[in-house]
């Protein structure tokens, strides 16, 4: 029994599921889309790397053993393509056999087989709610460079305004 839903301000989080294992699959779908998400699934690398361009996913959930490209593979792939998109990657492999590629900026969290549907959520949850975050920081600080009227970039008026708020920190800190 599923009895967790997701909770957003923002809308509802849009997940993408790759896993060759399609019965699998299908199980974390309807698991997903019973708490709420928008779920597509890919049961490659191949087509996950279509979907992520027309479907935009909020967060990715990923096999780590499939043919072809392994999840692991496909997590590396994604740190060229969107850093801040984070990863829930899934393996029934033990422990000391998974070796995650340090240039992997984005996994966000490693499940073990077999996976409680609640623990499942709980993680996208998790997930998205960083994305959440990022994207209100985002719109905040646009609307504050609006507001501030500066002839700078958006990038460099940020940079700027962030080291300034750091260093305030460090001295209040001192």
């Amino acid at each position: 029994m599923i009895s967790q839903k997701f909770r957003s301000k923002m809308g509802m989080p849009r997940v993408l599921i790759v896993d060759d294992e399609v019965q699998l699959a299908e199980i974390y779908r309807a698991v997903l889309q019973s708490a709420g998400a928008k779920v597509k699934v890919a049961y490659d690398a191949a087509d996950a790397v279509d979907l992520i361009e027309s479907f935009s996913p909020d967060v990715i959930v990923s096999d780590i053993r499939m043919p072809e490209v392994r999840g692991d593979e496909l997590l590396v792939a994604l740190s060229s393509y969107d850093p801040n998109l984070p990863v829930i990657l899934v393996t029934g492999m033990d422990r000391a056999k998974i070796a995650i590629p340090k240039e992997s900026q984005n996994l966000f969290h490693l499940l073990h087989k077999p996976i409680e549907y609640d623990q499942l959520i709980r993680a996208v949850q998790s997930a998205f709610s960083l994305v959440e975050s990022k994207k209100l920081n985002d719109l905040l600080l646009r609307s504050a460079h609006e507001k501030s009227a500066s002839t700078l970039s958006y990038d460099d008026w940020k940079e700027n305004e962030t080291n300034t708020l750091l260093q305030a920190s460090v001295k209040r800190a001192s």
